[in-house]
């Protein structure tokens, strides 16, 4: 697993705490202005139920006392008010309330209140919208944070599997190179040996193509992977053309080469379709080693006596069946939707899980798939769909 670096949440974290900041600043001037707004609402309605009063004591009464006690109840109308005047004040306001006075549209007087900065600060900060505003932005910022880290740990992640692959490629192409040699002197082996029957060296010649037809493998493709990066290797991958297989003459050549390895193993092949020779959309090299490591899987749960394995070719609809049942020792019901996940074995003290893995993966890569079924103490059956060959796969297959 992946973990993230420091440097990796500043840079995730970084760009939404610059967001969240202008938001604050943004809702802070937005609360301000609202409750600058409400004091001076306030304040003049207040002013308006006593308007009349005032006028007729100014006008008529020329009596100021009422003006006066109201003058002094302005600071309980609104705990913002700092100073209030009758005339012009001396000095700048930075929030205030200019307040006329009329009686019958004649003019008496004029009230001009200030009101205090700090005051309205601090209701800013305790306002019901400046509080909701923080909430939303904090949300904001939380989530939005998190899904940049996710993102940027998908990245790295990516990253890490390309470098991974990169490097399986460099060895890949390094064992390839190296088994070239040992290739030869078998292949020289076939050639010179002359007390070795006509079947050991048939089954030799076998062997020996199988392990070239797997190193050049490995060579295209590291050399597809050292060439091009992943996006240009995915669409050469899409656009290759298809080699196709003859699946009948594929499976005698495997059978014979595991007759001879496993002579206490009874092999059968069973072809259920009167052809002799059959292609499938399938290279050669990748269905002999997709069929070798099936037939491997059933050699190994295989019983010490009466062993049997047996292949059968079988016609179905729009695909062809290759069935493989053994009578092993059977895998339990919990185990098998996982033994086609890359990395996943079982009952293999050094299985490294990609022999199911990699034939799903070829199989589905043509539009075929692999189908696992099993009974502990019964045995195990492999049935590789493989697609038959239409006008569209025809073009493909050269």
């Amino acid at each position: 697993m992946i973990k993230p670096s420091l440097n990796l949440i500043k840079r995730s974290s970084w760009p939404w705490m610059s967001a969240f900041m202008a938001a604050i600043l943004a809702i802070s001037v937005l609360s301000f202005v609202v409750e600058v707004r409400r004091a001076q609402g306030a304040v003049a309605q207040y002013f308006a139920i006593w308007e009349e009063d005032i006028a007729k004591s100014l006008l008529v009464k020329q009596d100021s006392t009422l003006l006066d006690k109201i003058l002094g109840q302005l600071k309980e109308v609104h705990s913002s008010v700092a100073q209030v005047s009758v005339k012009p004040r001396d000095g700048m306001c930075s929030f205030e309330n200019d307040i006329p006075i009329t009686l019958f549209s004649l003019p008496a007087g004029q009230v001009q209140v200030c009101y205090s900065s700090a005051d309205l600060a601090l209701k800013t900060v305790s306002s019901p919208i400046f509080l909701i505003g923080i909430f939303l932005g904090l949300v904001f910022v939380s989530f939005g944070s998190r899904r940049e880290l996710l993102n940027r740990l998908q990245e790295q992640k990516l990253q890490s599997e390309l470098d991974r692959n990169k490097e399986i490629s460099e060895i890949s192409r390094q064992v390839a190179h190296d088994i070239r040699g040992p290739l030869m002197a078998l292949t020289t082996l076939t050639q010179l040996s002359h007390e070795m029957s006509h079947e050991k060296k048939e089954l030799l010649g076998l062997a020996v193509g199988r392990i070239r037809g797997i190193a050049e493998d490995l060579l295209q493709r590291g050399r597809a992977m050292k060439q091009e990066d992943q996006s240009v290797a995915q669409s050469a991958n899409a656009k290759k053309t298809v080699q196709g297989a003859d699946v009948i003459q594929v499976a005698d050549r495997i059978l014979k080469e595991f007759r001879f390895s496993y002579p206490n193993i009874e092999f059968t092949w069973h072809q259920h379709v009167k052809a002799e020779k059959l292609i499938v959309p399938l290279d050669e090299i990748k269905l002999l080693r997709v069929l070798g490591n099936i037939l491997n899987n059933s050699v190994e749960a295989a019983p010490e006596s009466e062993a049997s394995v047996s292949i059968s070719l079988l016609d179905r609809d729009q695909n062809w069946l290759l069935q493989i049942m053994d009578n092993g020792s059977g895998i339990p019901e919990d185990i098998l939707p996982q033994l086609m996940e890359e990395g996943k074995s079982f009952g293999k003290e050094n299985g490294n899980g990609l022999g199911l893995f990699d034939a799903r993966k070829a199989l589905q890569a043509v539009g075929g798939d692999l189908q696992l079924r099993s009974r502990v103490g019964v045995g195990t059956q492999v049935i590789m769909i493989i697609p038959k060959i239409t006008a569209h796969t025809t073009a493909k297959i050269s």
